[in-house]
């Protein structure tokens, strides 16, 4: 899984006036790892995700989507008006904590204009709950298990760069980089994950 972020930072170019990157992790409850104004470089991110680890625990849901909402997407943490907001939901599991909040989460979240891109790994999943946590049934996609999970990083890679409406931004000519990410696509980007704990 670590893998399969660290991949997907290095698709985009990151800095404070292109693509920024948080990371959240949930189990019975959620927890911020880092809010998108934490780092602004690709190096320092794919360090601060290498020093997480996955351990097994419950699945709040619910309580990651409206983590994300109010703390990681609110401009004290570095999000931005008019720029496109992205959470990515990867989970190997099925919500069994506050299960009844999930959807109405998912429905608060997207209602405030984030697109939810889910990703389903493994058996004890529920395709149906995670396709509609995600704005739409196209933006969930399936891994049999954590090894093959980057077999769907392209697909997620096209979807999102190819159906999120984008906005004509304009980076500063002194921050201005060569950007794996086609020019007009600058993001805010939440990574919603299994719990992870530092090594």
């Amino acid at each position: 899984m670590l893998g399969f972020a660290i991949n997907i930072v290095r698709a985009f170019s990151i800095s404070p006036d292109l693509t920024q990157i948080g990371v959240l992790t949930f189990s019975t409850s959620a927890r911020v790892r880092f809010y998108l104004n934490r780092y602004n470089n690709s190096a320092d991110i794919i360090t601060a995700i290498s020093r997480l680890r996955i351990t097994l625990g419950d699945t709040n849901i619910a309580d990651a989507l409206r983590t994300a909402l109010t703390q990681l997407f609110s401009r004290q943490n570095g999000a931005r008006p008019d720029v496109p907001k992205i959470l990515i939901l990867i989970t190997d599991g099925t919500a069994n904590i506050e299960e009844r909040r999930t959807i109405p989460e998912a429905d608060a979240t997207k209602a405030a204009g984030i697109q939810i891109f889910t990703v389903g790994i493994g058996s004890e999943i529920k395709e149906e709950q995670l396709r509609t946590i995600a704005s739409m049934r196209s933006y969930y996609h399936f891994a049999t298990n954590f090894d093959t999970l980057n077999s769907v990083l392209q697909r997620l890679l096209n979807v999102s760069c190819g159906e999120v409406v984008t906005v004509s931004t304009t980076p500063s000519p002194a921050t201005q980089t060569p950007a794996p990410n086609p020019p007009g696509l600058f993001y805010d980007m939440i990574f919603l994950a299994p719990f992870l704990k530092k090594c």
